[in-house]
């Protein structure tokens, strides 16, 4: 079974702050991987993946913008 993540979960997995993270999800860095029946959001390991690229592009000196871009595929 895959692991599901909640927001503290990838705070915890990432060294992030949920306000970075609900800062990411409102720029559509990441997106939820679902609604738990509670309507929690929950996110999958492709989301923790994705998290790690954008700290090493930011530790990198890509702005957010450039980030979003690459993560994209198009031109910064």
């Amino acid at each position: 079974m895959p692991k599901i993540y909640m927001i503290s979960d990838l705070a915890s997995v990432t060294g992030l702050s949920r306000h970075t993270l609900n800062f990411y999800l409102k720029l559509g860095l990441i997106k939820e991987s679902g609604r738990t029946e509670s309507n929690y959001r929950f996110f999958d390991q492709a989301v923790v993946d994705r998290l790690h690229d954008i700290i090493r592009l930011r530790q990198a000196g890509c702005s957010l913008k450039q980030v979003q871009a690459l993560l994209e595929g198009k031109r910064p």
